[in-house]
Formats: structure tokens, C-alpha cells, sequence
């Protein structure tokens, strides 16, 4: 952080925010001499590290979490910084273990959401562009077999059986708690048939064309611009798969559903359409079949995150996201874009 500031030295350091998740997160007010001061060294840092939890260590380290975002931060950052914040130092260590020190967005007058903000149609639309903008840069990329191939795809990452296992565990749980309780019987009937073929539906999305993901694209780990643009930190749980996954995954969390009913196929063409700005074209209607289905991957992770604990998401922003999930499901008629994919193996 200091290199090339001579004779700048940190004074003190004081926590003065936190809050932890899947990672433990602390803000800290640096205190510089007058060298430093002189330089422009920061007055705040943001330092996530190693959680406290057991379970949440045991998931870092079996799916290599804390790897990928020191990867991202030290290798892809810099082609992205757009879209993403910078970090002062990465480093990761076996057992899960890790720490990044990272610029502070609010000192740079950015917003930074958490789970349960609400979300305006500009942040969503601001969201989507940056997502485009990653996905174009690493669209069916050479590298994935080169410098990138620690992205990668889901049937491949690591930790797969035991998360997969996780899921089966989640979705059984999540039935006999009270959002599952509530839910429509056409819905408990789809979770019935997702819970015996999605590993049919995983093969399927292994034949659409990858990108790097952010894979964790949740409102509250997006932030605001002064400028209306956005962008995205938390990325460490990126692989290799399909860009819509990365969408529907925002939505699904972000879009109360009236929003999503009032702005969700605008929304999406936004996407497709910044995608076609950068080059990368695709079937319109297929598009949004894809997008349907990928709904059930945020599905998952709603359960998951019930059954399992919310990594520090406020209950209303579970509560919002069932509701979408559940009128999303309906209206896109993801039952039967399941049974065609066991049935078929395609869209």
C-alpha cells in the first residue's frame, strides 16, 4: 500500500465497521505520518479474512474460495477495474485460509448494497451492464486452457460432490421449515423433480458457451457509482459456465417481484444487447429460456442459505428473494423447461 511513498509509515489502525458473512470483513481508519499523508495513502482500508465459523472454513477450503479471489485480484482485476475494486494485498494459505486488503469503496464514494437494500431499476440495469462487460471480455476465451484454467466449470470444481451434497441437504431441509412450508404445491412438486435431475440440467449448461462468472452475483455484493455505473466484489466464488447464470442470479435476488414482473424483460435485453455492443450475439428467445432455467441456481442457493444459515443476509432479503423466486418459477414455467431438458438434454 505505502510502496513508492518514501518514508511513509502507518501510525495506527482502528476498527471502526464489520460484519461478517462467509468471510469475516472489518473496515479500518489508517492513520499516516506525514509522509504518508503527503503521498495520498488511504485513510481507510476494507480486510476480509479467514471466518471464525467452522462450516463456512470447511466451505472455503473444499471449494478453493479464498484461492479464487486472490487469483481474480492478482491475475484478471487490472482487465476489469471498471467493474471491480482494487486490492493493496492478496494472499491465500491451505485450510481455507487467507487475506485481502482492499481499497475502501465508501472513500472512494461508492455504494456499496447489502442482501436487504432495495434495488432501483438504474442500479439493476447499472449491474447488468458491468456483468456484460465481464462476460464479453471472457467469452469462449483460449485462455480457459491456459492462464484461466483455474476457472473452472461447475461439473469440475472443486469440492463438487460434497457441495452438491449440501444442496440435496438444503432443499430436503428447507421443505419442512416455514418458507417451504408456504410454498404453492406446483412448486414443491418442481423441487421434487429438480432434486432428481439437476445433474442431467448441469450437463446441459456444460454444452452452452462459457465466460469467466462472478458466481456469487447477489444484490449485497454489488456497489453504486456516483457516475450511475456499478460494479461487484466478492469474487470468490468465480467459475466457468454461462453468462445468464450470472443474471438470473442477480435478479432473482435483487428484483422484488412486482419490479421483476414490471422490468425483468427489459432488463434482460439490456444485458443481451450490452453483450451485442461488445460483440457477442445470441438467440433472443433461447436466451431467455436459459435464463429461466438458471433461476433454479439461485433457487439453491436461497435454500441453502435457509437451511444452513443467511451468511449474514437480513431475513427480509430472504423473505423478498422467495417471492421472486417462486413468481419467477411460475411465470417462466420452469417445470416444463426442466422435463424438456431431462427429456431432450437441450432447450
Amino acid at each position: 500500500m505505502a510502496d513508492g511513498a518514501a518514508g511513509a509509515k502507518l501510525v495506527a489502525a482502528e476498527i471502526v465497521d464489520g460484519h461478517d458473512g462467509m468471510t469475516d470483513r472489518r473496515r479500518w481508519k489508517l492513520s499516516w505520518n506525514d509522509a504518508g499523508l503527503a503521498a495520498g495513502l488511504p485513510p481507510y482500508a476494507f480486510a476480509k479474512a479467514t471466518p471464525h465459523g467452522a462450516y463456512l472454513r470447511e466451505t472455503l477450503a473444499l471449494l478453493h474460495m479464498a484461492e479464487n479471489e486472490v487469483r481474480f485480484y492478482s491475475q484478471l482485476q487490472a482487465e476489469v477495474a471498471a467493474i471491480a475494486p482494487k486490492a493493496y494485498h492478496s494472499a491465500f494459505y491451505p485450510g481455507g485460509r487467507f487475506l485481502l486488503i482492499m481499497e475502501d469503496l465508501e472513500t472512494r464514494g461508492l455504494q456499496p448494497y447489502w442482501a436487504h437494500h432495495d434495488c432501483s431499476v438504474d442500479h439493476a440495469g447499472a449491474v447488468l451492464d458491468a456483468l456484460a462487460q465481464l462476460h464479453a471480455a471472457f467469452w469462449d476465451s483460449d485462455r480457459f486452457a491456459g492462464d484461466l484454467a483455474w476457472l473452472r466449470p461447475r461439473v469440475k470444481k472443486f469440492g463438487r460432490k460434497w457441495h452438491r451434497q449440501s444442496y440435496l441437504e438444503a432443499r430436503r431441509r428447507y421443505l419442512d421449515m416455514e418458507p417451504g412450508q408456504t410454498l404453492p404445491e406446483d412448486i414443491r412438486q418442481l423441487l421434487s423433480v429438480w432434486g432428481q435431475n439437476d445433474l442431467a440440467v448441469y450437463d446441459y449448461w456444460e454444452t452452452l458457451t462459457p465466460t469467466a462468472l462472478h458466481g456469487d452475483s447477489h444484490l449485497g455484493n454489488t456497489y453504486g457509482a456516483p457516475d450511475g455505473t456499478a460494479g461487484l466484489f466478492d469474487w470468490q466464488v468465480m467459475f466457468r459456465g454461462h453468462g445468464l447464470r450470472d443474471v438470473a442470479y442477480f435478479m432473482m435476488s435483487a428484483l422484488p417481484d412486482a419490479m421483476r414482473r414490471s422490468h425483468e424483460t427489459a432488463l434482460l435485453d439490456r444485458y443481451l444487447d450490452a453483450l451485442g455492443s461488445r460483440g457477442v450475439k445470441m438467440d433472443r428467445a433461447k436466451a431467455k429460456r436459459d435464463y429461466a432455467l438458471f433461476i433454479l441456481d439461485q433457487w439453491d442457493a436461497h435454500m441453502k442459505a435457509y437451511a444452513f444459515g443467511g451468511y449474514g443476509h437480513m431475513p427480509e432479503a430472504r423473505k423478498r428473494t422467495k417471492d421472486t423466486l417462486v413468481g419467477a418459477l411460475q411465470a417462466h414455467g420452469v417445470s416444463d423447461l426442466l422435463e424438456h431438458v431431462v427429456r431432450k438434454g437441450t432447450l
